[in-house]
């Protein structure tokens, strides 16, 4: 217990007791019990202690009486505690007169309280600076205990205001717990990285720190130590300073409280991992065809997710040296990032080391623009993660499997072409939606073999053939508005045009040569990626 002279007083164990003289100094910190046996006692004092004695070292002797209370005064004591047995039950004036001089309280101590028992309330107990109720510090540490079973860390931050008196906020991941709430400052930095530290000695108590941050001409002040499950900091724990010092006690309330909240997030990351392996295993069989509708709609039921009859599938890949799914703290806001876009019921999950698919609803209206706000959300936080997403059609039910595919796909063909934003929609790919690759791969080599690769030899003038052939289809096959877009003479086009035909063996007089070459074209960049 660390408490002050005033608040001890109050307590129900100390209703007998009176103060006699220094009670100005009643604010003075209690840090423990000692005895005063001889008057050179006070020498030996730490500093807080209540100084419990029967005086009869002290009788008939004024300037002993005097000094005594001085040198207690000086050596930092919290206060005398007297019996006035030997003293004929009143206080010397003589001790009386220096008490009040130097504020420092003496305090009537019935005979009936032994010091043991004084010792022990003192030292083994905590006193609510809310209720006031006084408590054993092992039923106090059962209480922290029982607080997280009941109502989670939520119940963390209610018990230690409780026994501190002082605002409390907790943080773990992207959930913030504050009590009272009311009294929570926005103002103070998430970040502990921009705390700034007080140089104040905390003793063995080394991994809690005494923190400050000044805003707007107003500065707060907190004691605060992080939460860790697995050696990983997971959050932390603050204590904010309120009408009064920070003490051990609150020291030590906080220190339980971590360890207690760092078996908690254990417990419920060990949950959060089954649940990960659970989602995952049904997206996997789902999106194999493994399940009838009753038994798929009963699972997803089972795992708190929302399985619409008909929708579409979609996937995201990521670069997984960047996003490392190893990483809880990487997975975490991944998956806060998806559930804060489509809510927590939508069915979502990892299912590769570099990926990660959605089912939802056939609403294209709704869904697209949030998948592209997904999509610029997850670069923001991960800019270098190389994000790409593929949009399957929708489907029924019984046709998910094929718009996963659809999905893959999309995200394939369109890695290849390489546009921006990197959303490919299945539905949007036009010609692209009949290749299937990586199975066609070798076909469409030897197709741009057949026809373009004459075109793709190192010289200048082979890639203004490539320019002008696209230039050249794109503006209808027609060679005055090839030469003005390209800023050329039609005869020049003419010349090109009949280089290309006899390199490539081919008339684009005829359609069936033309279609030819308009596929070999946009085939070229699926062999150009590669």
């Amino acid at each position: 217990m660390q408490i002050s002279l005033k608040d001890l007083l109050a307590c129900e164990f100390f209703a007998a007791a009176k103060v006699l003289a220094g009670a100005k100094g009643l604010a003075n910190l209690v840090t423990s019990v000692t005895v005063l046996d001889s008057p050179d006692a006070p020498n030996y004092l730490k500093g807080g202690e209540i100084v419990v004695t029967t005086a009869y070292s002290l009788l008939d002797d004024e300037q002993v009486q005097e000094k005594v209370i001085e040198q207690l005064a000086k050596h930092g004591a919290a206060g005398l505690g007297i019996k006035l047995r030997f003293l004929e039950n009143k206080l010397p004036e003589a001790m009386k007169k220096v008490a009040d001089r130097l504020d420092f309280p003496i305090i009537a101590i019935p005979d009936e309280y032994a010091y043991t028992d004084i010792y022990e309330f003192v030292n083994s107990n905590f006193i609510s600076r809310i209720t006031r109720e006084v408590k054993h510090d092992d039923e106090v540490m059962k209480e922290i205990n029982e607080s997280i079973y009941r109502e989670g860390l939520n119940g963390i931050v209610k018990v230690l205001y409780k026994w501190t008196g002082l605002q409390t906020l907790l943080k773990q991941g992207s959930q913030v717990f504050a009590y009272p709430e009311e009294n929570f400052a926005p103002e103070i930095p998430s970040d502990p990285v921009k705390w700034r530290r007080k140089n104040v000695d905390t003793g063995r108590l080394h991994h809690i720190g005494h923190y400050y941050f000044k805003r707007n001409e107003i500065e707060y002040e907190w004691i605060a130590t992080e939460l860790f499950e697995d050696s990983r900091n997971n959050g932390f724990i603050m204590l904010f300073k309120g009408d009064r010092d920070f003490v051990k006690d609150d020291y030590v309330l906080l220190e339980n409280a971590a360890s207690v909240c760092s078996v908690e997030l254990k417990r419920l990351q060990s949950l959060v991992d089954v649940q990960r392996k659970y989602r995952k295993d049904f997206l996997e069989n789902l999106f194999e065809g493994e399940y009838t509708w009753e038994q798929a709609k009963y699972n997803a039921a089972e795992l708190e997710y929302d399985l619409p009859a008909q929708g579409i599938v979609t996937v995201v890949s990521f670069d997984p040296k960047v996003i490392n799914i190893f990483s809880e703290q990487d997975i975490t806001k991944v998956e806060n990032i998806v559930s804060g876009v489509f809510g927590w019921r939508t069915l979502f999950g990892l299912l590769e080391q570099d990926k990660i698919a959605l089912y939802l609803p056939d609403d294209q209206e709704k869904y697209l623009p949030l998948i592209e706000e997904l999509y610029n959300k997850l670069l923001q936080s991960f800019a270098a993660a190389n994000i790409v997403i593929g949009i399957g059609r929708a489907a029924e039910f019984n046709e998910i499997e094929k718009s996963y595919k659809e999905a893959k796909n999309a995200m394939t063909i369109g890695s290849y072409l390489d546009l921006e934003p990197k959303i490919y929609n299945f539905s949007d790919l036009g010609f692209y939606r009949l290749l299937k690759l990586p199975e066609i791969r070798e076909e469409m080599v030897r197709y741009y073999e057949d026809y373009l690769k004459p075109l793709k030899a190192s010289d200048s003038q082979d890639e203004n053939l490539l320019s002008t052939l696209a230039c050249f289809i794109e503006s209808n096959y027609s060679y005055s508005d090839t030469a003005k877009k390209m800023f050329i003479h039609p005869n020049t086009v003419r010349y090109r045009i009949s280089v290309i035909e006899k390199k490539c063996r081919v008339n684009l007089k005829y359609a069936y040569d033309r279609l030819n070459m308009e596929i070999a074209l946009k085939i070229l960049p699926l062999i150009e990626k590669d």
